[in-house]
Parts: structure tokens; C-alpha cells; sequence
């Protein structure tokens, strides 16, 4: 599959998925997760409004807040905290068995390619909106990724920590390995590196899941820094073969033995896999992504009897294609590794 017919296809799979209402959703909490955890509850994901004024997406409220998943009121983005598990009916429970009722979503979200996404699952363009003149970029970059033919139970994948962008403006920059479903995807787990994530100008990791009935759940940041090794780790805590609703989104770095975990429901089989993501929000010059390449490595993937595949047979994305900016995109990538330049 080429890469134009890849990102086409996973356009549709994302619309799609916003139809899909009022799934289950269950977790659970690991003790040794809650330990190692670093809190920081008033951790604020950044806002629309702190993007340069030209960088700004059309049409999205300047209140709401970017994050790997697209743009989100901030009272649809729920945090899950280390203690804390989500419930069959989206319910919060405490580790002391209370229970907290997070509000219900009532605003639409917007996708990097311009659709406004209800928590209905109605799904409008963006029209009457007219599209900034300046040359500029938000959303998917660069990625790797197959299409499993089995359901899959594991994705682990490391890399380091790159310095911050030559230009440290407002932009944010993510970068993940991943897991989807397909044809209709209903949830996306990622272990995500984010630099200026939380408004901050800082490297922050933190574990997302998206976007069931227009919320997007994520765990504590915890702060990491340039050289630092880091691990993404999305797994099934299921038995073999089980197709199981717990699973574990561990983000960790292992320079400084922190890390942070969101338990979720990934709401059904996961077959879509993503080595290497490389996302960024606000860009309007090659100066301001971080230190290039990034290189993912020790990629390995499970399927659902927690066989490790042997081969997968990676495909490279450059979402960007021809048009700006113009960074001189590239992709390698072997069974284990993929590495991401621009």
C-alpha cells in the first residue's frame, strides 16, 4: 500500500471511529505503576491560544487544547490518576473505593485535517472557515506501520530523548509508537514524548488513549530530559490468547526509573501497528521539530498468544508529502527499528 493510500485510509478509519458511541470502558491500577508514578495533578495541556497568532487552526476555539489526538475542549480531556481506575460506565474509582463521575462531553472536537468531530458522531468540514495563508503543519509527519492479519496483545518500543527544537516557540511535538484498530478505529493507545505538551517548554511523557464518545484520557506527566532512554510499553495483562479489556500504557524512563501508566479499555482488537510516529502541532519552520532523527528502537510486537512477531513488515508514511514545509523527510526502518528524519 502506498503512503498517499495509507494516509487516506486512515483519514476514513478516524471518521469511522467518531460514529462509534457509548462503548464499555474498564481499567485497573498496578501498585509498582502507582509507586513509580510521578503526580502532577495540575498538569494544564497546552492551549490553541498560546500558538503564534498565523499558526492557529481555522475555526477552533482558541480556548481549547492540543493534544495527540487533535484539538479538545479541556473539559473533554480526563485525567486518570495513578491511584485511580476507570469503570464499565466511564466512572472514576478511587483506590479507597469512592467514586467520581467525570462531566459528560458536550463540545466537539477537531481533527489536524480540518473536521469538527461531535460526541454525537456527526462529523462536519470545517466550511465557511477559510485556511491560513502561511505555510505551516499540524498533525501526523511521519510514521511506520502494518496492517496485522491476528489481533494484537503487545507493542514495546525505546528511544531517547532529543534536544529541545532549534526554535523553541509555542509549537508542541509528540512522538509515539502505537496501536490501532481498523477498519473502524475506536480508541488509539500511545506512550507519548511530548515536548511542550503542557504548556511547559519541557519534555513531558505521559500514556493517552482516544476518543471514545469525545473524551481523550491520559495519565500524570512526568518530566524527562534531553538523553534521557525512555520505553513505551502497551500491553494485555490478559492470559494468551485471551481477547481482554485490561490493558496497560506504561510510559517510562529508564535513566531515571520514572514512570506513568493509564490502565484502559482499548474497546475492541487491535491489529493496526504503529513502530514510529512522528506528530507536531504549530510548525511553521524545520527549526522548530526537535533534534533530528529520531530513532526508535528494540521494536517489538506480540500478538494476542504473546508470540513475538518475527518480522513485521514495516511501511513508511510521510503524511506531509510535497507540500510545507519542506524538511527533508525520510524513513528507514528494519524489523526492530524505525527512524524518523526531517
Amino acid at each position: 500500500m502506498n503512503s498517499l493510500t495509507r494516509s487516506k485510509n486512515r483519514l476514513s478509519a478516524w471518521i469511522g471511529a467518531s460514529m462509534l458511541l457509548a462503548l464499555s470502558m474498564f481499567g485497573f491500577t498496578s501498585s509498582a505503576a502507582q509507586a513509580a508514578e510521578s503526580v502532577q495533578p495540575e498538569a494544564v495541556v497546552t492551549s490553541v491560544a498560546t500558538l503564534d497568532a498565523s499558526l492557529r487552526p481555522p475555526g477552533v476555539p482558541t480556548d481549547y487544547v492540543i493534544t495527540p489526538n487533535g484539538y479538545f475542549s479541556a473539559s473533554c480531556v480526563q485525567l486518570v490518576q495513578a491511584d485511580e481506575k476507570l469503570l464499565a460506565d466511564g466512572r472514576i474509582e478511587r483506590a479507597n473505593g469512592a467514586v467520581r463521575k467525570p462531566a459528560t462531553c458536550t463540545q466537539p472536537h477537531y481533527t489536524s485535517n480540518g473536521l469538527r468531530i461531535h460526541p454525537n458522531g456527526v462529523i462536519e468540514a470545517m466550511y465557511g472557515q477559510a485556511r491560513s495563508t502561511v505555510p505551516s503543519y499540524s498533525g501526523w509527519v511521519l510514521y511506520t506501520s502494518y496492517t496485522s492479519a491476528k489481533a494484537i496483545g503487545r507493542i514495546v518500543a525505546n528511544w531517547t530523548v532529543p534536544a529541545a527544537p532549534a526554535s523553541a516557540g509555542s509549537q508542541v511535538v509528540y512522538f509515539f509508537p502505537g496501536l490501532e484498530q481498523l477498519p473502524n478505529v475506536q480508541s488509539i493507545l500511545q506512550p507519548v514524548l511530548g515536548w511542550n505538551g503542557y504548556g511547559d517548554k519541557a519534555w513531558t511523557m505521559a500514556s493517552w488513549n482516544c476518543c471514545v464518545s469525545g473524551t481523550t484520557y491520559h495519565s500524570n506527566p512526568i518530566n524527562v530530559s534531553k538523553g534521557d532512554k525512555i520505553t513505551g510499553d502497551t500491553y494485555s495483562t490478559c492470559a494468551a490468547g485471551v481477547s481482554c479489556t485490561k490493558w496497560a500504557i506504561v510510559s517510562t524512563d529508564t535513566t531515571t526509573g520514572k514512570s506513568t501508566t493509564l490502565n484502559t479499555n482499548p474497546y475492541s482488537t487491535l491489529t493496526w501497528v504503529f513502530g514510529g510516529v512522528l506528530e507536531a502541532y504549530g510548525i511553521g519552520t524545520c527549526s522548530q521539530y526537535a533534534g533530528s532523527p529520531i530513532n526508535f528502537t528494540n521494536i517489538k510486537v506480540y500478538d494476542i498468544n504473546k508470540v513475538q512477531v518475527a518480522s513485521p513488515p514495516w511501511a513508511g508514511t510521510n503524511v506531509i508529502g510535497s507540500g510545507a514545509p519542506q524538511c527533508n523527510y525520510k524513513i528507514a526502518s528494519t524489523a526492530s527499528t524505525a527512524t524518523l528524519s526531517y
